[in-house]
């Protein structure tokens, strides 16, 4: 093995309240140390025949634990020092302290990359073994002060938000526990740095396809989702509606939209419906779109001939377009005024995902491109208005005049006097600017979109990616947020990794596939296949046995959370669905339908019997008056410990916008993938 010596392989052990190291003696090829308490702990490494067409090599690295006669076990890690020139490039969750380590409660598609110029190898946890096999929770790292891989087996909680401290527990066995994980090499031919697409592939192929041939017929059909949107849509027009559904004038404009966040204490009839848990609004934001959600029930009104969910859509347009354009720049966000009253209410900037309070006053460019995004799609697909172009032309105008020399785009600007705050301006939401010059150019050719949006891949390509720098206001700005341990634009100290977070991901392989399809240009798919197996690696590929709920396909976060069924799944399956159309790759396809089928599992209903038994021990006083009720997420915090869901729901990033994905899959543009 080119990447660790075997003669260098260590024991930590927990005994007498610390961590003590024991250096492995070697018997023939058997590994092996006695600890202090008459423990027998053995390594077994086994080469392992490698089933495809890569070239590499694959090892099996087993640990078995022999306890002495108490059979007292609190926690064992097999050190791995590595050759100085590797690289560590990627890991699913970063540690910044020295007793914090990466939990299984993190292992969607688990891996720790380390690379150099000749070779590309990744530790493995054996999921497949997790599955049958958990006498102990698993923990991994990756650590720069010794250079160093570990795994094994310990107690940990949550801490912080969020990340995983050690916990050594003390358990008792009358029998040999093992563990056991893989080591892979690939070998590079000029590769760039972060290809992990071999890593992507070996995941997929070992855990995830199994499944699939299990669980085929019934996991890859779509249209049986169809249910989960009826359940949606009755849940927010029509038993909930009083709370949900928000009507009123804007300059004598009847306009409408859904609300930005309800709970579950604000269930219609119980007198609670005016206690809300943020800012009563409505939001045009990169998470929370209402014009994607009406997008979703325009299509599915015009397919159901429903003409109420027609007109909901058209009254949500009106709402968008009523947001003021100030050079070309337009707020995110209405807010009601005096007791919660929308009349006396205004437009907001900026939402307050941002760095500090004063940048409400600022416009978000990535929020304004996006609502721009959505508009362009309503007017390709639903609504051919002279306004909608109107409008998102004078935005792309005043956008393309804020480009940097260096192709890439400020991401806050005051709209009175187009002062560029200092955050993000270097930063992968660039590439959703790319997004919206290359679906106005498939409306209007104009080639001024298409040079822009080169210039700004190029510095994608040259600056974000290579770097891993997918920083974006999500990374440091929402629940999980700046301390002492992560700081915006710096790495992080025990890993030389920046924090990071999907979204960037999900906009960049969007829009090199984007550029792709218009220039033909095959740099920008070979690029946009490298994002994508980088995003993949945050989706969840098993069914862990410490989560009650179904978890296949469902997508994490960032490097410093801990969500599962995270709603942008939605999203994300429809940019497999389009990779897959483009390259034939199968797997895509089946990564895409996956996440598709994930974004409803988070949705209350009966369908859903595992998730209906957390609501109901959570939120007592649900009903059928409720099915359609759907969180954003789970484990969420470590929530899942007490086997509990969370309080609230976001149409607009959980139900409502899955319903708008699963009509895009089967009514509108990616019906063809399937």
């Amino acid at each position: 093995m080119l990447w660790f010596n075997e003669q260098e392989l260590a024991i930590k052990w927990f005994e007498d309240g610390d961590w003590k190291k024991y250096l492995l003696a070697r018997k023939d090829r058997e590994l092996f140390c006695s600890t202090a308490d008459r423990t027998r702990i053995n390594v077994v490494i086994q080469e392992e025949e490698v089933q495809n067409d890569d070239q590499h090599l694959l090892y099996r690295i087993k640990v078995e634990i022999t306890p002495n006669a108490e059979g007292r076990i609190s926690g064992v890690q097999l050190l791995i020092p590595l050759v100085s020139s590797l690289t560590c490039t990627w890991k699913p969750h970063l540690t910044p302290k020295e007793d914090m380590v990466i939990g299984d409660k993190v292992f969607r598609s688990p891996s720790i990359i380390v690379e150099n110029k000749e070779v590309v190898c990744a530790l493995i946890p054996d999921l497949n073994d997790i599955q049958d096999n958990r006498p102990m929770p698993h923990v991994m790292d990756y650590v720069r002060d010794g250079h160093y891989l570990l795994y094994g087996l310990c107690d940990y909680k949550a801490i912080g938000h969020v990340y995983y401290q050690m916990k050594p527990m003390e358990r008792s066995y009358n029998q040999t526990i093992r563990f056991q994980f893989y080591m892979a090499q690939w070998g590079k031919e000029k590769q760039a740095k972060r290809d992990f697409r071999p890593i992507e592939r070996f995941l997929w192929d070992r855990f995830a396809k199994p499944y699939l041939a299990a669980e085929k017929n019934q996991t890859l059909d779509l249209k049986r989702l169809e249910r989960y949107v009826s359940y949606t849509y009755d849940w927010a027009f029509k038993r909930w509606k009083s709370v949900c559904w928000q009507e009123f004038d804007i300059d004598g404009q009847r306009v409408g939209g859904h609300v930005f966040i309800v709970t579950a204490k604000q269930k219609p009839g119980q007198g609670k419906e005016e206690e809300w848990r943020e800012a009563k609004s409505i939001w045009n934001q990169a998470w929370f779109c209402s014009l994607r959600s009406s997008y979703g029930y325009a299509l599915w009104g015009r397919h159901w001939g429903d003409r109420n969910l027609i007109e909901k859509a058209e009254k949500n347009l009106q709402f968008a377009l009523s947001a003021p354009q100030i050079n070309g720049l337009f707020p995110s966000c209405y807010v009601a005024g005096k007791k919660n009253s929308w009349e006396k209410g205004g437009w907001q900037m900026s939402s307050n995902r941002c760095p500090d309070p004063g940048h409400v006053e600022y416009v978000h460019l990535l929020d304004a491109s996006w609502t721009c995004y959505w508009l362009l799609k309503w007017f390709r697909d639903i609504k051919r208005d002279e306004k909608i172009l109107a409008y998102v032309r004078r935005y792309v105008n005043r956008l393309l005049s804020l480009q940097f020399e260096g192709g890439n785009f400020p991401s806050w600007v005051r709209p009175h006097d187009l002062d560029c705050s200092p955050y993000l301006k270097e930063s992968p939401e660039t590439s959703m600017h790319i997004m919206l010059l290359c679906l106005l150019h498939e409306i209007e050719p104009n080639s001024k979109y298409i040079q822009a949006a080169e210039r700004a891949a190029a510095f994608i390509t040259d600056y974000i990616m290579p770097l891993g720098r997918w920083e974006d206001f999500e990374t440091y700005w929402s629940c999980s947020n700046e301390w002492e341990g992560k700081k915006y634009g710096k790495v992080d100290q025990r890993s030389g990794l920046y924090n990071q977070c999907n979204l960037g991901m999900y906009w960049t392989a969007e829009a090199l596939k984007e550029l792709y399809r218009i220039t033909r240009k095959s740099i920008y798919l070979e690029h946009g296949e490298k994002v994508l197996a980088e995003m993949s690696l945050y989706q969840q590929i098993w069914q862990p046995p410490f989560f009650q709920i179904p978890t296949m396909g469902g997508f994490g976060v960032m490097t410093s959370d801990d969500e599962w069924n995270d709603a942008r799944q939605s999203l994300f399956a429809l940019t497999y669905l389009d990779y897959y159309k483009l390259t034939g790759i199968q797997r895509y396809r089946d990564r895409g339908i996956l996440a598709m089928k994930a974004s409803f599992y988070m949705m209350y209903c009966p369908e859903n019997d595992e998730v209906k038994e957390l609501y109901d021990a959570t939120h007592p006083n649900f009903d059928q008056y409720d099915h359609g009720f759907h969180m954003e997420n789970f484990n969420h915090g470590d929530s899942a410990l007490q086997n509990r869901v969370g309080e609230f729901t976001i149409f607009d990033w959980g139900n409502g916008a899955a319903a708008t994905s699963l009509a895009e899959c089967i009514l509108g543009h990616h019906k063809n993938a399937l």
